[in-house]
């Protein structure tokens, strides 16, 4: 699981987008991300000043901690993402042969490479005469999801006319 630093900061609400919303604070505009049910909690506005804790990402703070004058300080958990039932990412090194022969053990034919994710690898394969399918294949080698191919992803695995 990747790892987020942890910023601090205090400001004034911009602008309000659901459980979303701009901060200014040193000089700059942030985005922030309370959660639906954070934003239950601690009902934003433009124009209030808060202070916030949370995890920096890549697009927004993931607010875990806010607090403004007059109101009581809230702790927002994230809940993390659901896969469904049977879903991890097992601790294993990524290896595309492995992933090749788990697939066409499964009665799968692959058709170009595996292309590897940060924690899975996907796969465009067909069963007998179906067509083309995408696999989700996590690192020890367990299709864990099964979908049509979208024709503009994989066209580059597609012949040329």
């Amino acid at each position: 699981m990747p790892h987020h630093d942890t910023t601090a900061l205090s400001g004034v609400i911009q602008h309000v987008f659901a459980h979303r919303f701009t901060l200014d604070a040193e000089g700059q505009t942030h985005l922030a991300d309370l959660g639906p049910k954070g934003a239950q909690a601690f009902p934003l506005a433009p124009g209030l000043a808060v202070r916030l804790e949370g995890e920096r990402r890549p697009s927004e703070i993931k607010v875990t901690s806010i607090s403004a004058e007059g109101r009581e300080p809230v702790r927002i958990e994230h809940k993390k993402p659901n896969h469904g039932p049977g879903h991890a990412h097992p601790d294993v090194p990524a290896d595309p042969a492995r992933i090749r022969a788990a697939v066409a053990a499964e009665g799968w034919t692959l058709e170009g490479e595996p292309r590897q994710k940060p924690k899975h690898f996907e796969v465009l394969a067909h069963r007998g005469d179906g067509g083309p399918t995408e696999l989700h294949v996590d690192f020890a080698g367990k299709i864990y999801k099964q979908k049509p191919a979208d024709s503009a992803k994989w066209a580059v695995l597609a012949p040329s006319a």
